[in-house]
């Protein structure tokens, strides 16, 4: 028993103290973006005037209900006098490492030594890269690990608990609790019903309850979208099967982020649940794990339809829910290599191999790189940016530093919530001392201040954490757990499976057009450099200049990268540029000219133009691109029908002096007509969703290549020639 909760207290020690490295590093003292509205506004200011009513923590805020979330900030408010996003965040830590601490204690309760050794470490490395760092470093968050605790208690006791006893009952109101986290949360009941119905577990309360659960997330979820602000829902929400398919098969795929990758991820879980199929006498623990995938495959669908529209790629905060997916496909690929000793051996080899090379190149590069790269080398000049915005506003009452752009987007978008917020009578004491004008001391400062010095002893915790588990592995020769039995069957849906799945992504490939051109870069060359588009085209800058005047080449902010190699552009070593740049002429041989853009070029100083000239060189006229300012990449359809035959040159204007000042061209294309350029329009949109055609390819050739390998080997050997 000592081994066990050792097990779990260094699990938890280490999760803890991981994210507390991420706070210490990284968070910053003021509230901003959400709490000023769900927490400050709605919950806090009503407190403060008693007026606050339980019907506020109730309120949707987006498709959620984060009851939980404004409760917590509410009680450290009344109890502890503080709304301090630094307390909130490692207390949060706190719910994390028990989060990741109940995992391991199931795991060490249900397999032996090395197997739950091995997936334990599996959680502690999930529960502390910085991958989530939005999860670790915004108070506000404390609806993540609340949503993972109660979902897995619920998932967990739904099957480990006999049907109608205490456990299982505490297990439906911990189902019911999670509802009151994410919107998305009605799917851990529903993959209870799911899972239970899919293995004939016996019982139907088990199933029934979950249905009835499900049903009033469901409800709680639609009624919160109708009262979502419809140009936040249309600007979100996935607008087309193509947009959807992209982002599902990128979060399924998750931490991986080559196409494709979701059918080798989730591949040991879709053939465990096959082993499971109408098999009543199946292992829970079984269960759970299926359970478990599911869930996190509807968090995967959930995401890419409510965030598919504004953005096909990972979310920090949804890493941790994605998470527990890979522990799911974990402890299903070892169900499977157990399994394989009396099966087949080395595919099983293969597969763990492969899986574990792509779960460890996904989360380095996911932890590493991107937005959590780009996140840590700019937190403390947010931070900055936060609080000197409220500590200004508090020292004059001039709402200026709040209306500033930079405040805008760092702190709040709406100034006059803020300044309401913190004209509120004993608001401020709430807040960190650093905040304060004249530093007055509170009666919550000394719970900051212990809160602040366990942060920064992070390094001592990480190795008590450490030194903790290693212990309780050793204990736990002792009184280890048994295999949870598994007797592996051929499955005939197996092969007819696999050949519907290879069938339908092969179909759903026909949505894109040109569906088997799977090259991105021979469809950007189409698009950007198709082979009658102006050749051998040179920029150079015409005014005075510290600058290389002909390194005009690729300079534009443009992601992917190679996007920049096809266009020329102001960004010349940063955005400080101000000056001219004109190209080489060109003769003028269509009645339209369509030129790829991208930048500031419709804005005060800066322009995008062509310039007409005559035979000898002389300046005829000058046509000026009408915008708008594009989010990337935009066409311009010049009319040149009066100047055919004469010669032009693409001129770039950048005079502007802030940040956002570039222009960039891509060589002209003659065109027929204006109608090219909206192709161009629709075929750049389309791009981001191009992940989800090349997945579905190789889904499609995966599957099939899979359900042959399925069929061959359950052909019956050949007998002996007579």
């Amino acid at each position: 028993m000592a081994g066990r909760w050792l097990w779990v207290l260094g699990v938890a020690g280490v999760v803890f103290a991981a994210r507390l490295r991420e706070i210490h590093l990284h968070a910053g003292e003021t509230p901003f973006k959400d709490q000023w509205e769900a927490e400050a506004r709605q919950i806090l200011v009503p407190w403060l005037e008693g007026k606050l009513s339980w019907r506020a923590f109730f309120t949707p805020h987006n498709e959620h209900v984060p009851a939980w979330a404004r409760l917590l900030a509410w009680l450290q408010a009344a109890w502890l006098g503080r709304w301090d996003p630094q307390l909130q965040a490692t207390f949060n830590a706190l719910l994390q490492g028990c989060f990741a601490g109940v995992v391991a204690g199931w795991l060490r309760r249900s397999l032996p030594r090395w197997p739950a050794f091995g997936l334990t470490v599996l959680v502690v490395v999930l529960g502390s890269l910085p991958f989530s760092w939005e999860n670790s470093t915004w108070g506000f968050q404390s609806h993540t690990p609340l949503a993972l605790l109660f979902v897995f208690l619920h998932l967990h006791g739904s099957f480990a608990r006999p049907a109608g006893s205490t456990g299982w009952w505490l297990a439906q109101a911990a189902g019911l609790a999670a509802l009151f986290t994410y919107g998305s949360m009605w799917a851990a009941p529903a993959a209870v019903m799911l899972t239970a119905l899919w293995t004939a577990a016996p019982d139907r309360r088990r199933w029934m309850a979950a249905a009835l659960l499900a049903a009033v997330g469901l409800t709680l979820l639609i009624s919160a979208r109708v009262r979502q602000d419809p140009g936040l829902t249309q600007a979100l929400t996935a607008h087309t099967p193509r947009e959807f398919l992209a982002a599902f098969l990128l979060q399924l795929g998750w931490p991986a982020v080559w196409p494709g990758a979701c059918i080798l991820l989730w591949l040991p879980s879709f053939l465990l649940a096959l082993q499971l199929r109408r098999r009543a006498q199946a292992d829970n623990f079984d269960r759970v794990v299926v359970a478990l995938a599911v869930w996190a495959a509807a968090q995967a669908a959930a995401f890419a339809f409510a965030r598919g529209g504004g953005y096909i790629g990972f979310v920090s905060r949804y890493g941790d829910l994605l998470a527990l997916g890979v522990t799911a496909n974990g402890i299903a690929l070892w169900r499977l290599a157990q399994a394989s000793r009396s099966w087949r051996v080395l595919p099983a080899a293969v597969l763990a191999l492969v899986w574990l090379a792509t779960v460890a190149q996904g989360l380095q590069l996911i932890s590493t790189r991107g937005h959590t790269e780009y996140f840590h080398e700019r937190s403390e000049r947010w931070a900055q940016i936060r609080r000197d915005a409220v500590r200004q506003y508090l020292a004059t009452r001039d709402i200026a530093r709040l209306s500033s752009a930079e405040a805008r987007s760092e702190l709040y978008p709406n100034p006059e919530v803020v300044a309401r917020v913190l004209d509120q009578p004993g608001l401020v004491e709430l807040l960190p001392v650093s905040l304060r004008p004249h530093a007055a001391r509170t009666r919550g400062d000394f719970v900051s201040a212990v809160a602040a010095r366990i942060r920064s002893l992070w390094e001592p915790l990480v190795a008590t954490g450490v030194i903790i588990l290693l212990l309780g592995f050793l204990l736990a020769g002792r009184n280890a757990a048994p295999e949870p039995p598994f007797t592996p069957a051929r499955d005939p849906w197996l092969t007819r499976v696999l050949v519907l799945l290879g069938i339908g992504s092969g179909s759903l490939v026909f949505l894109w057009p040109k569906p088997l051109d799977f090259s991105a870069e021979k469809r950007w060359q189409a698009l950007l450099a198709p082979p009658d588009a102006v050749r051998n085209l040179a920029f150079h800058v015409t005014t005075e200049t510290t600058y290389p005047k002909d390194n005009l080449a690729g300079s534009a902010a443009l992601w992917p990268d190679e996007f920049r190699n096809y266009f020329f552009g102001t960004l010349i070593g940063g955005a400080d540029f101000t000056g001219i740049a004109e190209s080489s002429p060109f003769p003028i041989t269509s009645p339209w000219l369509i030129i790829p853009f991208a930048g500031y070029p419709v804005s005060p100083g800066n322009g995008l133009r062509l310039r007409i000239e005559d035979a000898s060189g002389d300046h005829v006229e000058e046509l000026s691109c009408p915008g708008p300012n594009p989010a990337d990449i935009d066409f311009w359809a010049v009319d040149v029908r009066p100047f055919i035959g004469r010669t032009a040159r693409v001129v770039l204007y950048d005079g502007r002096k802030e940040t956002e000042s570039w222009v960039a061209a891509a060589p002209p294309q003659p065109a027929g007509s204006p109608e090219i350029a909206a192709e161009g329009r629709r075929d750049r949109a389309l791009e981001p969703t191009r992940f989800g055609q090349n997945s579905l390819g190789l889904i499609a050739l995966a599957a099939l290549l899979l359900a042959a390998l399925a069929a061959i080997a359950a052909l019956p050997p050949r007998g002996p020639k007579p």
